[in-house]
């Protein structure tokens, strides 16, 4: 497969390895040439300094191109390559990365579709930023939460410390047989453990599930199905589209919002029904108690500056919030985020990589999770019987359960994978990059 990525930021030199690891032929295009230059030096890919907006480029480009994505800071740009690669290059698909909501929200979205019609795919950051997060909202004790391209299942990770007390191993693997949870691993601090026997003593769990298994694994765990006191702080577009998700949502949730622009708070009042607003610096510890920020259940910071949504997590915390969530760009503060009491942390970049590679998985490929602190992957994969034969006969490659006719089975059981069924494989970070080659041949 070649693709071509225009733009050489963190979210295209991401893309770029990730893609050229998975035996991928990328091109890079950027106008700039020291960024090319090191990327260039320590990964397999072809890069092109050149003018993104001169459709000649893409006219005396003699590669044929199966994906074309741009994922520039310029909406502008992003629209008008994407245009070019289309009618000069005659791409196959084209990706882009939109971040003006007036562009693509609700009363909007169909006519700008209308409009682009050479636009196959649109990636909102913010968007998917907002989503990710209201699927945690969901799930009392999670840190981690996706549904899956598979979309009756999700993929959960439970602070499971506390979860187990009150019920015995027998009892626990009798609930999850009953309701059709696959246990997925855990780790106690840094140990991993593939062993569902070590349950009881985990910390962090992870598990497949089906949606409507949800609530009886709330009731099993024991939490209180209370309203939800839950405050936002930055009403940017994350926070007010996360606002407007809370909003239509069934869940009794009293929301409030901090933020420091006033006329942003102006236009917040205005768009949101039941949502109370707050104007002042998340800094400013004298609204804390006019916030009863030591009652909330939930505190999410998404302000787009790293060190306060750090900050303001870890106050959050220490005046006795339950739990918080904070946008961290940075990979670097990313990596000590938990140590901070940060419960969970979402990389907005790394979040629209992941999303992009889900767009051009062709194939088998229909999704891929960092599980386990980050030490393994698990892949949603469609059946393929060659695949399946090469997985099976591996001992390296996980077979975990097998998605079928709207049930999980566990790689143990009787069942037989046949075509249209999916199936879950967990390995090691350190053997991805063989797996993955090994999935784009079928």
């Amino acid at each position: 497969m070649n693709i071509l990525i225009l733009g050489s930021g963190v979210v295209g030199a991401n893309l770029a390895k990730k893609l050229s690891e998975q035996g991928k032929n990328v091109y890079l295009i950027d106008d700039n040439t020291d960024e090319l230059n090191t990327l260039s030096e320590n990964f397999d890919i072809k890069t092109i300094s050149d003018d993104p907006l001169d459709p000649q480029f893409y006219k005396n480009f003699k590669q044929d191109i199966n994906y074309f994505i741009a994922v520039t800071k310029s909406d502008e740009k992003n629209i008008l390559s994407c245009k070019f690669a289309k009618d000069y290059l005659g791409v196959d698909k084209t990706i882009a990365r939109i971040r003006n909501q007036n562009l693509i929200n609700e009363a909007s979205h169909s006519e700008f579709k209308t409009s682009n019609k050479f636009l196959d795919y649109v990636i909102s950051p913010e968007q998917e930023v907002s989503s990710n997060i209201f699927e945690k909202i969901h799930m009392p004790g999670a840190f981690f939460s996706e549904k899956l391209i598979s979309n009756q299942l999700s993929l959960i990770g439970l602070k499971s410390s506390d979860l187990f007390k009150n019920h015995s191993y027998d009892e626990i693997k009798n609930f999850f047989n009953s309701n059709n949870i696959i246990y997925v691993g855990h780790s106690i601090e840094e140990e991993i453990s593939l062993d569902f026997h070590g349950i009881k003593d985990s910390d962090h769990l992870y598990i497949i599930l089906k949606l409507n298994s949800i609530q009886p694994l709330i009731k099993f765990f024991g939490f209180v199905d209370d309203a939800l006191n839950i405050l936002i702080i930055g009403g940017g577009t994350i926070g007010y589209n996360l606002a407007k998700l809370i909003e239509n949502d069934d869940q009794k949730i009293n929301l409030k919002i901090l933020e420091n622009s006033t006329s942003r708070c102006e236009f917040l009042v205005k768009e949101l029904n039941d949502t109370n607003i707050f104007n002042g610096n998340a800094l400013d510890q004298s609204l804390y108690d006019e916030m009863d920020l030591s009652n909330m259940d939930l505190v999410i910071s998404v302000t787009d500056n790293d060190q306060i949504n750090i900050i303001l997590s870890i106050i959050a915390k220490k005046r006795g919030s339950d739990s918080v969530i904070s946008i961290i760009n940075n990979e670097t503060f990313s990596s000590f985020a938990n140590d901070l009491g940060i419960d969970i942390f979402i990389n907005p970049r790394e979040l629209t990589t992941s999303r992009i590679i889900e767009k051009i998985s062709q194939g088998n490929l229909l999704s891929y999770h960092s599980i386990l602190r980050d030490s393994h992957t698990i892949y949603e994969v469609k059946y393929h019987n060659d695949l399946f034969e090469i997985i099976k006969d591996n001992k390296i490659y996980n077979h975990i359960c097998t998605f079928s006719e709207e049930k999980l089975h566990l790689s143990s059981s009787d069942h037989l994978p046949t075509t249209n069924d999916i199936l879950f494989i967990s390995l090691e970070n350190k053997y991805l990059a063989k797996f993955e080659k090994i999935l784009d041949d079928y």
